[in-house]
């Protein structure tokens, strides 16, 4: 038992100054090659940790390996972006000056439904509040507010807004919850010179009963 102690001991410090070594934005940035390189470093700890017939050495040796690894390739990064880019990926827009980019959320499959979740967690309920958004390589939502926006509603909400149709399928729930049905919608949708619901990216009842419309492949 002293020995397992004494082991798991040697192994925290290690595992500690290995993520110390490795700089504090490995923790606070948690990009892809950064989680490898944390998953593996637990891994590798815990073998011996659980099991006194690998010999402790084998353990620091292996973390040793690692913290090299992500050292020399973070230094690669530092020097060359486009290294750099590979590993860590780059920022992605997905609301650009007002309008959701549909692309970019297929190429880095996220829902509307997702992205309309991160900007209700950051307070953000109407898409008409929203300048820019941005995907960080952490996985992190960048919100920048429309230059109108503030944080004060000017009177009662009706209700929180509701998406009534998401990538051209109509939410039939949401007509319920405000007594409407899909005539309403196809009726509201032919005001706006649109066709059918297929041609809709977006459309949201917002807070104050006003609709909300974006259509695919809007520039």
């Amino acid at each position: 038992m002293l020995v397992v102690f004494v082991r798991s001991i040697i192994l925290y410090l290690a595992v500690l100054v290995s993520l110390r070594v490795m700089g504090k934005s490995e923790i606070a940035e948690m990009n892809c090659f950064d989680l490898v390189i944390t998953l593996l470093i637990a891994e590798v700890a815990s073998t011996p940790m659980e099991n006194n017939d690998i010999p402790i050495l084998y353990g620091l040796s292996a973390l040793t390996a690692l913290v090299f690894i992500q050292t020399i390739i973070s230094m690669i990064g530092l020097k060359f972006r486009r290294i750099n880019n590979f590993i860590s990926g780059k920022p992605s827009i997905l609301i650009n000056k007002g309008l959701i980019d549909a692309n970019e959320l297929r190429k880095e499959k996220v829902t509307i439904n997702e992205l309309l979740e991160q900007l209700r967690i950051q307070g953000y309920f109407n898409i008409k509040q929203i300048q820019y958004a941005i995907l960080e390589t952490d996985g992190n939502l960048s919100v920048v507010p429309a230059t109108n926006y503030n944080t004060t509603p000017s009177r009662e909400f009706n209700h929180l807004p509701l998406s009534l149709i998401i990538d051209g399928y109509i939410i039939k729930d949401n007509l319920k919850l405000i007594d409407k049905d899909v005539n309403w919608l196809l009726n509201t949708l032919n005001s706006h010179h649109i066709d059918k619901p297929k041609d809709v990216l977006l459309c949201i009842l917002d807070e104050y009963d006003n609709i909300y419309i974006q259509k695919k492949n809007m520039k």
